[in-house]
């Protein structure tokens, strides 16, 4: 469970890439700021939750806040160069449908202009913070408005990460032949479905509330045109961390209402198996383990556990 007050996306900072452990905004960020919107940086805030790129509110000389976000650690970029560009793009469309997003202000997404080779982009603030125990029907409304934004055009779609990678069970499993029929059920078994608008970090770090109303939608650097169920599964799996399953349960109850829709537990096996091998520690299995095993007994392809 995560303590109160504390950002429910929040890392210990020795567990942070060496890039993102001690951030700040470099002279030559702060000047390119001020060349593109006229008035100068006062100081800088290092924003909470962000574990892939340096996110910081910039206070500025004309009493504003903008919200400078730098791909600062290469490890993403090298996994994810069109990260960058696929937010943007997001941002942009999502501002577009009148979702709560941040509104582009100017981007460097090559670093050539700032100089250091480290693309930026730069965005207005949205008020409010992330909380670990949410409204959860207003968080399902959130989601069910990502997916009703018409995605048609939209350049990025949606592929699995890692699949070609698992071909067996961790080797900490206890229970490998479920992990076995996991992975048949990930690669072979994909459902039918009509491409959305997905978010696909939605998450409550992701949502900024004030006074119980949704303020913002943030962290667009993984959005697709795909599936839904991946949007749901993933924050079906951060609300089972954060306060159980009863609230996932919850969540996805609040969602099929809104929209009417039926979930498809595929979702939670790909959540599961969308890793890198880094992930698998004994304890991410054990925890694993448990909605592997209900997602599969609900498809009818539970394997026998042996030993």
């Amino acid at each position: 469970m995560t303590p109160a007050g504390r950002h429910p996306n929040q890392r210990d900072r020795a567990s942070l890439p060496v890039e993102l452990r001690r951030t700040t905004v470099p002279p030559a960020v702060r000047a390119w700021v001020a060349r593109q919107v006229g008035a100068t940086v006062l100081r800088v805030t290092r924003l909470p939750g962000a574990s892939t790129t340096a996110v910081h509110c910039l206070h500025l000389s004309d009493g504003t806040r903008l919200v400078s976000r730098r791909y600062a650690w290469p490890g993403f970029l090298q996994a994810e160069p069109a990260a960058p560009a696929r937010e943007v793009d997001a941002l942009r469309l999502a501002f577009s449908a009148a979702l709560p997003v941040p509104e582009v202000v100017a981007t460097d997404l090559t670093g050539n202009e700032v100089g250091d080779q480290v693309p930026l982009v730069l965005m207005t603030f949205l008020p409010g913070r992330a909380v670990a125990a949410p409204d959860l029907g207003r968080l399902a409304e959130v989601a069910a408005a990502i997916h009703a934004v018409e995605p048609a055009g939209f350049p990025h779609d949606y592929f699995p990460w890692y699949q070609g990678s698992k071909v067996g069970p961790p080797a900490m499993s206890t229970w490998p032949a479920l992990w076995e029929a996991a992975i048949e059920v990930w690669t072979g078994a994909v459902p039918d479905y009509r491409p959305t608008f997905v978010h696909r970090d939605f998450h409550p770090g992701n949502v900024l509330w004030t006074r119980g109303r949704v303020t913002g939608v943030v962290d667009w650097a993984n959005a697709c045109r795909g599936p839904w169920g991946c949007d749901i599964a993933h924050c079906r799996a951060n609300l089972t961390g954060l306060s159980g399953l009863g609230d996932a349960d919850r969540f996805l109850a609040a969602y099929e209402s809104i929209t009417g829709t039926t979930y498809d537990p595929y979702w939670e096996v790909a959540s599961v198996l969308e890793h890198g091998p880094s992930d698998w520690t004994a304890e991410s299995v054990a925890e694993s383990e448990p909605r592997l095993a209900r997602a599969l007994a609900s498809m009818a392809r539970l394997p026998p556990r042996r030993g």
